[in-house]
């Protein structure tokens, strides 16, 4: 290769995170990415980090959930304007969903949602924990700028975040994210990875970066993760346990299109024929609806140890990278490929209880270590774990009551499992190509 005068090197408008740049490093000439040179120029600098970022003081020492909101929340209301529903067809194509009624695309056309699926879209978003020696706080800091740390985009590093809006259902035998149909359950998560799959290579399901992500959408714009304090109870309503499943058989998806992108509820009544429900509500998050309180979500990309495997103890948890299903082989010792591998607090047998800790550390991991408090103290949401049960559901369902949240997770469950309060969202992890509905319209 010829030596460039680099002073005479065509000068260009921009450059992608993925381009590099020049740097001396100890003497010697060095390229690095914009993308890690970013990074580690915002890593450890805290004033930095409020300039570029909003953060939340994760207060797991004390009883109260209303922790806060600091740093750049101006940043953190453009990223928010940036997540919403668009409709999304097998091949990629996207288009904007009207922020205010999800009924109509943004430029006016006539919506169909059988061109597609009805799909929360959003920015890759960037987050690093770090911890106050002073007061031993965990701070969550997010940006939409590299900061060290970690980001959520698509399983293969892709920009964008792309998961239903709705819980997913099945048409014929394809599982899609629509409006005004019953959501699907009784199948294993096998089975609804393989209907996902009938979209195209690039679809799947709701994974365990998606359900932290939502969560981080609640800290980001309430300081607290009691969703439903904020934004409402859901299907389950509020109180005790209450067997509600009964009384929801005739809801359909699609009940908060007037709420577009917002964070909101539509009050419902619940009743199983002896017990009425109290606060029900269908649940919006910044488009994604019901993500809690109805029916338990099966999530790929991690699953748990189980301690009648040889090559367990029960107490692992495992997330893997890849839109996949992991083998059997891979449930009795540990994924194949690229993966970590974390250690929950120790389970003999069944334990549950309210969170009053959760694992955190570098990937804000939301796995209990510590139970106790209730549904409106600490994380305000419910643990059910066991050391055999590997399955991740997530969300509660319309038996719990108040124990639901963005925080509650079960893993009772073999993988194998399958029942009709448990069902699962679809996801994309594919390239968008992104237009306006008239143009979507006119290519499908």
């Amino acid at each position: 290769m010829a030596k460039k005068n680099l002073g005479n090197a065509t000068l260009v408008p921009s450059i992608q995170k993925n381009n590099g740049v020049m740097v001396e490093v100890n003497g010697s000439v060095r390229r690095i990415t914009l993308d890690n040179f970013m990074n580690s120029m915002n890593t450890d600098d805290e004033q930095l980090l409020r300039q570029i970022a909003w953060g939340v003081p994760i207060k797991q020492g004390t009883s109260s959930p209303e922790w806060g909101v600091i740093g750049n929340t101006g940043m953190w209301n453009e990223y928010k304007s940036m997540v919403g529903r668009y409709l999304v067809t097998n091949d990629g194509k996207a288009a904007k969903l009207s922020p205010v009624n999800s009924g109509v695309f943004a430029d006016g056309t006539t919506l169909d949602e059988t061109k597609g699926h009805v799909m929360v879209i959003a920015p890759r978003l960037y987050y690093t924990v770090k911890r106050d020696a002073a007061s031993g706080v965990d701070y969550l800091w997010m940006s939409m700028l590299p900061i060290g740390g970690h980001f959520i985009g698509d399983a293969d590093g892709g920009d964008y975040i792309c998961v239903g809006a709705y819980k997913a259902s099945l048409a014929g035998a394809a599982l899609t994210s629509r409006s005004g149909v019953r959501p699907a359950g009784s199948r294993t998560i096998s089975q609804f990875w393989t209907d996902a799959q009938v979209n195209g290579k690039n679809w799947g399901l709701v994974n365990y970066d998606h359900r932290r992500f939502m969560m981080m959408l609640c800290l980001s714009q309430y300081g607290s993760p009691n969703a439903q304090d904020k934004i409402g109870q859901g299907v389950s309503g509020s109180g005790g346990w209450k067997d509600l499943w009964a009384g929801t058989t005739s809801l359909l998806t699609g009940a908060t299109k007037s709420l577009g992108d917002n964070n909101g509820k539509i009050n419902i009544t619940v009743t199983n024929g002896t017990v009425v429900g109290v606060d029900c509500s269908r649940v919006n998050l910044n488009g994604f609806e019901d993500a809690w309180g109805w029916q338990w979500e099966m999530n790929q990309g991690a699953y748990f140890g189980n301690s009648e495997n040889t090559a367990q103890t029960g107490n692992e948890f495992y997330i893997y990278e890849g839109n996949r299903m992991p083998s059997y082989a891979e449930l009795a010792t540990h994924p194949s490929g690229k993966y970590r591998q974390t250690v929950r607090r120790t389970l003999s047998a069944n334990s549950e209880g309210y969170v009053t800790k959760m694992m955190l550390g570098e990937y804000f991991d939301l796995i209990a270590t510590t139970l106790g408090g209730g549904s409106n103290s600490y994380w305000c949401d419910y643990e059910y774990a066991n050391n055999t049960g590997q399955l991740l559901l997530w969300g509660g369902h319309a038996y719990l009551g108040s124990a639901c949240g963005l925080g509650c997770v079960d893993s009772w469950d073999a993988f194998s499992n399958s029942a009709a309060a448990c069902g699962s969202r679809l996801a994309y992890y594919g390239p968008l190509t992104f237009m306006d509905g008239k143009q979507l319209m006119a290519t499908v």
